[in-house]
């Protein structure tokens, strides 16, 4: 998934009809107070990263004058903000609100639908505000053969209690909201603070796109825009993992998710998603320190495992490597073991002195036992063993070195 910086977010919002501030981005201290004198001689600054929470964090600010715009700028710029740097900031208009409202459209996993969530009680602290008093959110679930009609929208507005011309021009931000996240094939669209002025206009003067980049071939127009290198989620993609993205586009038959892990001494490649989450949570209840979580989905992986293997023990400070997964029943086993075995080989790396332990089991299992046996060191376990019993060797066997 890609979150889009804020400035395409509001281009974005602009297009489909939603009101938005003026705003520029600028990269020094001398284009802030330009754009600031261009606004009327006030703006807000707000760093341009891929993440929430930047006014808690001190990322957004107030400038009464282009003078303080230019020193704020100068303070902002070159910063890192919740692990990310600040290169840009969008100086935009100030907006005088009477009130904030939150609303969002994403997926539910449980209905396997599009979900409103609405609530007339937004801002920075919308998440303290609906856990205090959860009956302030609104949840709908959208048909996706029927969309969001404006009338739905209209009886969501009216739910949270606004009235007049406020729920009539809610209603249709959250119409054209809709059909934006069905245009980009968003996976969220949010705004918080949806505002709405002294005088009753509603205007978005932020905003949120998490884009699926699996439709990405669908939208030439959002190339450069949305990038799925800029972020994993919560901080800058390290070396490493913009290393897996690269061996993931080598072969789109099968998919890599792989993440590096601070302060990690254990290199776990245990594929599927529960055997992952199984295999890290008891590496941790342990004492163990994982450094990675891997997974692929079946296909013809003998050379990403190789590659993905390889990337991962150049690493400095591992200590052991641990791989496998539960009983495989897509593909023969030895496919994925002969991708790890090359690695290991090419590397040069004695598993009696860097302990590597298999949990493997399926098809071409007998092979696969072979093809690890050509190391001498490497624990191999099939289906008699679990997965916890796998870590608990791997933890064990690095534990002191």
């Amino acid at each position: 998934m890609s979150r889009l910086l804020e400035h395409h977010t509001l281009e974005l919002f602009e297009r489909g009809g939603i009101p938005v501030p003026r705003y520029r981005v600028v990269a020094d201290a001398e284009q802030a107070a330009e754009a600031t004198r261009g606004l009327g001689g006030t703006s807000v600054l707000k760093a341009l990263i891929p993440v929430g929470g930047r006014g808690k964090a001190g990322a957004i600010k107030r400038a009464q004058s282009p003078e303080q715009a230019q020193a704020l700028a100068g303070e902002m710029l070159g910063q890192t903000v919740l692990r990310f740097p600040v290169e840009q900031l969008l100086v935009s208009a100030p907006i005088e609100i009477a009130r904030e409202i939150f609303v969002a459209i994403t997926f539910d996993s449980m209905s396997r639908r599009p979900l409103v969530l609405f609530s007339a009680l937004g801002g920075i602290d919308v998440e303290e505000i609906l856990a205090r008093e959860p009956g302030q959110l609104i949840q709908r679930t959208i048909s996706i053969s029927q969309g969001l009609q404006p009338f739905a929208a209209r009886e969501i507005a009216e739910a949270a209690g606004l009235r007049g011309r406020t729920m009539v021009e809610t209603a249709d931000v959250l119409a054209r909201l809709w059909r934006l996240f069905c245009e980009l094939d968003a996976q969220t669209v949010e705004v918080n603070p949806l505002a709405v002025t002294p005088q009753g206009r509603v205007i978005a003067p932020s905003g949120v796109i998490v884009f699926d980049d699996q439709a990405a071939f669908r939208h030439p127009e959002l190339e450069g825009i949305a990038d799925p290198e800029l972020t994993n989620g919560w901080r800058p993609l390290t070396p490493l993992e913009r290393r897996m993205r690269e061996i993931d586009r080598t072969d789109a038959g099968s998919a890599i998710r792989f993440n590096e892990l601070e302060g990690g001494d254990i290199a776990v490649m245990v594929t599927g998603g529960g055997a992952g989450l199984l295999a890290f949570d008891t590496i941790l209840h342990c004492g163990g320190r994982p450094a990675t979580t891997f997974d692929i989905t079946p296909g013809r992986v003998e050379e990403k495992m190789y590659l993905a293997t390889r990337a991962i023990l150049s690493q400095p400070g591992l200590k052991g490597l641990i791989a496998g997964g539960n009983i495989s029943n897509f593909i023969p086993i030895d496919v994925k073991v002969r991708g790890v075995m090359r690695a290991l080989e090419e590397l040069g790396i004695d598993p009696q002195a860097f302990p590597v332990v298999f949990r493997f089991d399926g098809p071409a299992n007998d092979t696969a036992k072979a093809l690890a046996a050509e190391l001498p060191g490497i624990e191999y376990l099939d289906g008699a063993f679990s997965i916890e019993d796998a870590v608990r060797r791997i933890v064990e066997r690095t534990r002191g070195l």
